[in-house]
């Protein structure tokens, strides 16, 4: 089965509503889903006149590493060439471009928007790693991406060298794992674990993990972010002034 990435081409108007014309936008899915869930953030940035890439890859079948090198380097690559190249991505996803971004990075490198990103390794599947079955289901990139010493996430840096803004989340749709992941977290991983030193932004939603990149309130803060640099706090500045 052939996993290929699909660019759908938006707006291209000189418009002030156009904010994303002449850029490209690679959106990177996280473990065991598909391009469907990143759906939402393609259907937003296109609105904003930007082209995106909503990459499909076999996230249960390789280990991180290969993912990376076989699917999402050579998307990367092949969009060098655009006039500016940005990045959304989902869990999984988000640890998959920080190490590609470490390997190679074009020339025209935007603003890199992670949600709900593993980057020292998901305290739940550091538990559930360890179960057969869980193991059969979602495969080595799952077995890697927990915390401890064979985490993948461990053996990347742990700043960021390039315009990041991270999303987490701070509430959980898991009953077991609210009993051992320290809160803040989002039902997967604890909000310390999605930073990085040196990131432009950071922001934690009132949602669960598998919705950071497709409910209406995260996907109006990736377009901030791509906008702007940074994430919104209006709503926030006005229910605290209430």
């Amino acid at each position: 089965m052939k996993y290929l990435s699909h660019v759908t081409a938006g707006q291209s108007s000189a418009s002030p509503f156009a904010p994303l014309r002449d850029t490209v936008t690679l959106l990177i899915h996280g473990l065991a889903e598909t391009p469907m869930i990143m759906a939402p953030a393609e259907v937003g940035i296109r609105a904003l006149g930007g082209e995106v890439v909503n990459l499909g890859y076999p996230s249960t079948l390789e280990a991180p590493q290969a993912l990376a090198e076989q699917f999402i380097l050579p998307v990367l690559k092949a969009h060098e060439n655009a006039a500016k190249l940005n990045i959304v991505t989902h869990s999984l996803g988000g640890v998959l471009a920080h190490y590609c971004l470490q390997t190679w990075r074009p020339k025209s490198l935007g603003r890199v928007v992670m949600t709900a990103p593993g980057l020292h390794g998901s305290e739940a599947l550091e538990v559930y790693r360890h179960n057969f079955l869980f193991r059969m289901l979602y495969g080595p990139s799952a077995y890697r991406s927990g915390t401890g010493d064979d985490g993948f996430a461990r053996f990347l840096p742990k700043d960021a060298n390039y315009e990041l803004g991270v999303i987490a989340g701070c509430v959980s749709s898991d009953p077991i794992a609210n009993t051992f992941i320290p809160w803040p977290h989002d039902g997967k991983i604890s909000v310390p674990r999605t930073k990085l030193s040196g990131m432009a932004d950071h922001i934690v939603l009132p949602l669960a993990h598998d919705y950071l990149s497709s409910a209406p309130l995260a996907v109006y803060q990736i377009e901030q972010f791509l906008i702007h640099g940074r994430y919104s706090r209006q709503m926030f500045d006005m229910i605290r002034a209430a």
